[in-house]
């Protein structure tokens, strides 16, 4: 557990013990201690052994050594090193005192901090002011231990291996001890005004959480649990930089949440990133944000997905269109009642003008009159040259039963012309550019359809 007196230094204390999904990296951190006692005491090591150790070799190890079923169920995923860089540049702009990692793994943000801290005139100098200045917990033991001889390890390639000053007793306990095995939430509620710097790279599940009472009474993302408990528990003046899925910034339900944040922080900058890594497919964005007192000036308040470049003003495609997810939850609804056509994504093609589905069903919910123009809400990012999102429009005359899994746009003026100028502006790349700032969850919303430019992008007259 964390906990902080204001003035005082921050005291870190470990409970918990061995996870038995993560037991096997040890393996790893068995390689790591043999090499951080070889290089210490002055014995040969090879330079891309260490450098390997404290780059992208322990997320490689952890995919090896760990099930990925415990990765999933832990949200044991560590930060990759382009994204580790990323931080390392934040963190140069704000330099702090201190840093505390509630959700360290095996070490990443934290080496991080370690590459904008001073060294001092020895080795063991600096294994003492660094194990002064850092802080960090995470439930497995195994993650613990290797963050520990990964930020030993750190420090002796700053320092060129320092074989001229061999440190024979590399004992974990003695340097890094404020590193410990503890529950992050457990330490983030127990840090009474942190002064210095958090780092977070949190679990990216579901919870349910007393936590999280004050933005909704569901179960919510794990990482918006961790973010908030941080920024509550910052001192004035104190910042937050964390890695974290992009529903936050973008996601409406998390709109709440946002609002909360902004009331804390100062927000100083929301970088969107893209894809984690190779291995774990979801976006994230880095925020970095400064803890401000109640009464002090913020600029003024924007949205979190809205950088200057995106139009902010002008018509909308919700001026002009109603926008609804479509009503039949196929799996689920019963089949009974008038028989319609029905949209299905899959049966629809990638764009273009249908008559009417090829499918039918019978279905005693609400339909939609043609024409409608109909969007799949599963949507990636685009990639260079390619559209967001394509629509298709569909002329018939007769009712269409809609899947849930897409997404109609209906024309206020029940014109097929503006259905086929829609299709335009959504095959577009400057929609394809905005919708990617705005959302880059692998769904779209009927809330970031409603607000995509319209006349800004293209004159459809």
């Amino acid at each position: 557990m964390v906990t902080q007196r204001q003035g005082q230094k921050l005291e870190v204390t470990g409970s918990g013990g061995d996870m038995t999904g993560a037991r096997g990296y040890s393996e790893y951190t068995a390689q790591l201690r043999q090499l951080t006692t070889d290089a210490a005491a002055g014995r040969t090591v090879q330079p891309r052994r260490l450098l390997a150790s404290v780059d992208g070799e322990a997320s490689e190890q952890l995919r090896r050594l760990v099930p990925l079923q415990y990765r999933r169920q832990v949200g044991a995923f560590f930060t990759p090193a382009p994204l580790k860089q990323r931080v390392t540049e934040l963190l140069l702009r704000h330099r702090a005192n201190s840093y505390l990692d509630p959700t360290c793994g095996s070490g990443d943000l934290l080496l991080a901090a370690s590459n904008v801290l001073p060294i001092q005139n020895s080795l063991a100098a600096t294994l003492r002011d660094w194990t002064d200045r850092l802080y960090g917990c995470d439930i497995n033991r195994e993650f613990v231990e290797a963050a520990r001889h990964r930020l030993f390890i750190a420090a002796l390639l700053r320092h060129g291996v320092a074989r001229d000053e061999q440190v024979t007793s590399v004992e974990t306990g003695r340097y890094f001890s404020n590193i410990v095995v503890g529950d992050g939430l457990n330490s983030l509620s127990k840090a009474d005004s942190f002064t210095g710097h958090i780092l977070l790279n949190p679990p990216f599940g579901v919870m349910s959480s007393s936590l999280s009472r004050e933005w909704t009474s569901k179960p919510t993302s794990t990482a918006a649990i961790f973010a908030y408990q941080a920024v509550r528990h910052l001192a004035f003046g104190g910042r937050l930089t964390a890695i974290l899925p992009d529903v936050l910034r973008s996601g409406s339900r998390y709109q709440s949440w946002r609002t909360l944040v902004d009331e804390i922080c100062a927000r100083e900058s929301i970088i969107t990133y893209g894809q984690f890594d190779d291995h774990a497919d979801v976006d994230v964005f880095l925020l970095n944000a400064r803890r401000v007192t109640p009464l002090a000036e913020h600029r003024p308040a924007t949205e979190w997905w809205a950088p200057e470049a995106l139009p902010l003003t002008g018509p909308r495609i919700g001026d002009y269109f109603t926008i609804r997810v479509g009503t039949v939850v196929d799996n689920r609804d019963p089949t009974e009642g008038p028989i319609y056509p029905f949209a299905k994504a899959r049966d629809l093609p990638p764009s273009g003008e249908v008559s009417l589905p090829s499918g039918r069903r019978k279905f005693a919910g609400r339909v939609f009159e043609p024409p409608f123009v109909l969007l799949r809400r599963t949507s990636r990012p685009a990639k260079p040259g390619q559209s967001r999102v394509c629509g298709v429009l569909i002329t018939g005359k007769n009712p269409v039963a809609v899947d849930n899994h897409l997404i109609a746009a209906l024309p206020k003026d029940h014109s097929i012309e503006s259905c086929r100028a829609l299709l335009g502006v959504l095959a577009s790349e400057p929609t394809s550019e905005w919708l990617d700032n705005r959302i880059r969850c692998r769904h779209l919303t009927v809330g970031a359809v409603r607000e995509i430019p319209w006349r800004d992008l293209a004159d459809f007259s």
